[in-house]
């Protein structure tokens, strides 16, 4: 796999200082692309519900032809899935030999990190047909099989204890049939050559896709993505050592861009894309580079079963996205009140305002780097100018420059 191709830019020159040099070149690589503004629902449109029975799906499955090396990579999966699903439930529920009814997840927010998996689900689960399920248990990549503890899913750590978690939720859809469960785990899009229940390099050449679907081809699951270079700075930022620490300078965060597009250099140059990929370092500049998990996901899950969101479009119109993804999952529209009532919610999660301004040259040298990869995605989501993050990199060339204007810190 070769890296993507870049689209070049003209570069500013003249007797200016780095910084006034960084907001130039910014202003001039927004206006010398498409410019067109960008309608936040538009790509809502092509939305549908689920036109399947999770039971019939289930009834109806044919193993892949790599099933058994599958199987290998987690057999206490199939140890607890049942022959059959209870049809009377939307959910994928069944009674074990013991007579405990038991319910896996409908759904999953798979990724990405810091893009609004938590705010996303937070909403979802207001609804009057979400029982309770899991935000961020990160089993399947992180809970190693063989088991070595309970991990997030006690007391063991294996697929048993996974469907325990939602033990809760089965007790809500006994009672209400058309309730679902689901969950929340956002490395798993982008940790999906990395990681299967556990490191899955050390072990396997099974994709956590492959695993996932294997186990629940019924599945529905949702990703939503943000600007990288945001993503990537507000990562900086959330995963420092301690919460209570300050937050570190620009000075800092530019160091370590720096550092790591050297190490991403290095790692391309010797092994090639692919390669650096999975072995996913400099962990958080690579989960940006959405462009190249897409294919080990839609290869493997029928199209209508993936949702692919942008978080800007998300915050820019919550009503419309959360509406949006009710009508994937298949549940009740809501009514005018009960979705009020939902977007006045305070946001979960939500941390960036309070981060220093990020230096426009680093903003600069980001957006260089994932440019190839954002038309690579776009081009993956049908041409869909969203996915290329210029209007964000004009709101933000717009603001540095005010700021400078103004005399303000950068």
């Amino acid at each position: 796999m070769r890296r993507p191709e870049a689209t070049s830019y003209p570069i500013a020159c003249g007797p200016y200082s780095k910084m006034l040099s960084a907001i130039f070149t910014l202003i001039l690589t927004v206006a010398v692309t498409h410019g067109q503004e960008i309608d936040p629902t538009s790509y809502l449109a092509k939305i549908s519900a689920p036109s399947y029975h999770v039971a019939d799906v289930w009834a109806n499955f044919r193993p892949s032809p790599n099933h058994d090396e599958i199987v290998k990579a987690a057999p206490d999966t199939w140890e607890v899935l049942p022959k059959a699903f209870d049809k009377g439930y939307r959910n994928p529920c069944w009674t074990d030999a013991s007579g405990h009814f038991r319910c896996a997840p409908y759904f999953q927010i798979i990724g990405v990190s810091k893009c609004g998996t938590t705010d996303l689900y937070g909403r979802l689960t207001r609804h009057p047909d979400m029982a309770e399920g899991a935000k961020g248990p990160h089993f399947w990549d992180e809970c190693p099989y063989p088991p070595k503890g309970a991990c997030t899913a006690p007391p063991n750590g294996d697929f048993d204890g996974y469907v325990n978690l939602f033990e809760k939720g089965a007790s809500v859809i006994r009672t209400n049939p058309l309730a679902i469960v689901g969950e929340a785990s956002s490395n798993t899009y982008t940790g999906v050559f990395t990681f299967v229940r556990g490191l899955a390099r050390l072990k396997t050449n099974v994709t956590l896709a492959q695993l996932i679907y294997e186990a629940q081809p019924y599945q529905r699951q949702i990703i939503i993505m943000r600007d990288p270079v945001s993503r990537y700075y507000s990562a900086f930022h959330y995963y420092r050592r301690r919460p209570t620490d300050p937050f570190e300078g620009p000075d800092k965060f530019h160091e370590r861009v720096e550092r790591d597009i050297k190490l991403w250099t290095t790692c391309e140059q010797r092994y090639g894309v692919e390669e650096c990929v999975k072995r996913y370092e400099p962990q958080q500049l690579v989960k940006g580079m959405y462009s190249e998990f897409v294919d080990a996901w839609t290869s493997v899950f029928p199209r209508e079963q993936l949702l692919f969101l942008r978080t800007e479009d998300y915050k820019a119109a919550p009503r419309e996205h959360i509406q949006a993804v009710i009508k994937f999952l298949g549940m009740r529209d809501l009514s005018d009140e009960e979705t009020t009532t939902m977007m006045r919610l305070r946001r979960f999660n939500a941390q960036s305002e309070k981060y220093p301004r990020m230096w426009p040259q680093s903003r600069k040298m980001l957006e260089d780097f994932y440019r190839p990869f954002n038309q690579k995605l776009a081009r993956m989501m049908g041409d869909d100018p969203r996915f290329l993050w210029e209007d964000t990199a004009k709101k933000a060339a717009t603001a540095a420059a005010g700021a400078v204007a103004g005399g303000g810190r950068q």
